[in-house]
């Protein structure tokens, strides 16, 4: 039995941390006051939405305007539905432990399929207090383009790839961040179908995108796009955790974004 017990390691471990991360997901919630940061903004700037607005320039919320794509939108006006218009923070609380603990069923599903870590460090996946905080104690949006992206992860590594870039675009259209994985993706698709399989693919998560952003496009296209896929967006300093060393001249400037972009295709390359 213990041979056979030493061949299931992997999801045996998997398992455990699943239901110690459910325990730990359930006694942070009940132990640890909610932050309200940009939940109230979500349910406002969706609200918009659902009295009929679809110009993307007057859609506002109490921290600025709306700055996330279409996918955001219509998932934010069902959790809007679920929880009452935003009222029920407990219960939006406990749809986002869901979604973590969905996402992370999924991610560790990825690792007991490459084995690309070893089995006993499963359980660092769940000690991050900061991802903890980002998804039940503050409910950002990232959390629903997280578990969309890592959905994709999943089926590429399982060869599906037009389901994989549906997925894939389905998590860009909830926050453009998702886009950073882009260059990698492209890699694997050329790698995987050449140069018209690659085409073929992006044309897949084009339309995606299209279908969507539909109801706004019709509205008006300009100011879709220049919300929501504004590449040239500056960031404050003040949210950043891992260059919040920097002086804001540095952090701000052209220079260092640009310098981060070539660093990233380097190691891809």
């Amino acid at each position: 039995i213990f041979p056979k017990l030493w061949d299931q390691r992997y999801p045996i471990m998997a398992m455990l941390c699943l239901i110690m991360d459910s325990l730990l997901t359930c006694f942070i919630i009940l132990r640890t006051k909610y932050t309200e940061i940009d939940w109230i903004a979500y349910i406002q700037e969706v609200e918009s939405v659902v009295e009929g607005e679809r110009d993307y320039s007057k859609i506002r919320g109490q921290t600025g305007p709306l700055v996330y794509p279409a996918g955001f939108v219509w998932i934010f006006i069902f959790l809007r539905w679920l929880t009452d218009e935003g009222r029920n923070i407990a219960r939006a609380q406990l749809i986002f432990a869901a979604i973590y603990l969905a996402t992370q069923m999924l991610v560790l599903r990825i690792y007991v399929k490459t084995k690309s870590i070893p089995w006993w460090a499963l359980p660092l996946l769940i000690l991050s207090k900061r991802i903890h905080s980002l998804y039940v104690l503050r409910l950002f949006n990232d959390a629903v383009a997280m578990i969309l992206l890592y959905f994709s992860i999943l089926l590429f590594t399982k060869r599906r790839w037009s389901l994989g870039c549906i997925a894939f675009s389905a998590a860009v259209s909830v926050k453009m961040n998702v886009l950073l994985f882009a260059p990698s993706l492209l890699l694997l698709l050329l790698y995987t179908g050449g140069v018209l399989g690659a085409i073929l693919h992006i044309l897949l998560c084009a339309s995606v995108q299209l279908v969507l952003a539909w109801p706004f496009l019709l509205s008006s296209p300009r100011a879709y796009v220049a919300a929501s896929f504004d590449l040239g967006r500056v960031f404050l300093r003040k949210w950043s955790v891992n260059l919040n060393f920097l002086p804001e001249e540095v952090f701000v400037s052209r220079w260092l974004a640009a310098g981060l972009l070539v660093a990233h295709l380097a190691c891809l390359a």
